[in-house]
């Protein structure tokens, strides 16, 4: 809770600004003139703006502009709130339903019409068409791997927001377990933790699926829907709360019994879940490949979980993504920001759900949830 009283800890424009600086210089070196993007969380990063919050999907569209030659970043906004300083008011483009309003609107944005070489990370069906309108002679290229490249590795500021994020959860994972108890249900947990970071002033969850009792007969799985059953005395309830702090994540598991202490054989499985995720939080080098993190979980001799075994954190959920069939190949660089979640199942013990996020240094994998 603390991190929160004092929210100016974390310089805004410089952190903007060197996620600006970052951006530019790896669309330099991907020889990437401009830079179209739609997705939420990668119009945050270019443009430092803060959106409001919407649930569901929503279609792709030119949402932010960045033009390497101006250095300038343009937005697509009907309004300047929430817009920091340096994207001024001429920088910004307004929503219409007609292609063609729009087509104008980009082929205005200073430098894009000149471009050469222009990357986007999403796509629509009339979308080529529409920059072929507002940049006629630019080659559409992904800017998947330059966007990667400039969000990958975290600041020292953007590691603060995600520790002060991380802080919610650990208050809201506090919460749940004081309310834990034999007949509370899922969705009486789900509002504790919900009530817990709207009293920290971050009532946003990044998921709803944050509680789980796991049977200690029969089949066990881990569920994200909330159920309205009671739980007993002695099943173990999987507990994941999650935070946001100014834009970036973080989060927590951990597995308590309801109504005291874990059984011999509850414990024990919850000492070997921690251990193999302790196993691959100590392989968190830079350099080290999905494969070697999924190696490191293999050696406890359970299975895989069923969620990704490793996921980027930042600016909500990102590249790299390892797991089962997934990411063997990324390599891991310094300041990346991993969220490792460890399960195990056991039929006469129940599930036991781990998370614990993880900063790959150059010197050693550093813990951001190591007191929770």
């Amino acid at each position: 809770m603390t991190v929160l009283e004092d929210p100016s800890r974390v310089d805004d424009e410089a952190l903007r600004a060197d996620r600006r600086g970052r951006l530019f210089a790896a669309m330099g070196d991907a020889g990437l003139d401009a830079l179209v993007l739609g997705r939420p969380a990668e119009v945050a990063f270019a443009s430092g703006a803060r959106q409001l919050w919407t649930a569901g999907s929503r279609p792709f569209g030119p949402a932010c502009v960045a033009v390497r030659s101006t250095g300038r970043v343009h937005l697509l906004s009907v309004w300047d709130e929430d817009v920091p300083p340096e994207v001024g008011h001429d920088d910004l483009y307004g929503l219409s339903w007609n292609p063609a309003t729009i087509a104008a609107s980009l082929a205005a944005i200073p430098g894009l019409r000149n471009a050469r070489r222009l990357g986007t990370t999403s796509s629509s069906p009339g979308f080529p068409r529409l920059l072929a309108a507002a940049a006629p002679d630019a080659e559409v290229v992904d800017g998947g791997p330059a966007l990667r490249t400039a969000r990958g590795p975290k600041s020292a500021a953007e590691v603060d927001r995600i520790a002060a994020a991380t802080g919610i959860a650990r208050t809201a994972l506090a919460a749940m377990e004081a309310a834990l108890r034999p007949g509370v249900t899922e969705r009486d947990l789900l509002a504790a933790y919900l009530a817990a970071i709207a009293a920290a002033g971050a009532p946003t969850p990044p998921t709803e699926g944050v509680a789980c009792a796991t049977p200690a007969t029969g089949p066990v799985a881990l569920r994200r829907i909330a159920a309205a059953v009671p739980i007993e005395a002695g099943q173990l309830v999987a507990l994941d709360p999650g935070g946001f702090f100014r834009g970036y994540e973080g989060g927590l598991g951990r597995t308590r019994a309801a109504g005291g202490a874990p059984s011999r054989r509850q414990a024990e499985l919850a000492a070997r879940c921690r251990e193999a995720v302790g196993a691959v939080v100590a392989a968190c080098w830079p350099g080290a490949t999905g494969s070697d993190l999924v190696a490191a979980w293999e050696h406890s001799g359970a299975p895989l979980p069923p969620e990704p075994l490793a996921v980027g954190v930042g600016l909500g959920l990102e590249p790299p993504v390892v797991g089962a069939g997934l990411g063997a190949a990324a390599v891991l660089a310094a300041g990346t920001v991993l969220a490792v979640t460890g399960w195990m199942a056991e039929e006469g013990a129940g599930g036991v759900l781990h998370r614990d996020l993880v900063l790959v240094t150059e010197a050693e994998p550093r813990l951001l949830t190591e007191d929770a």
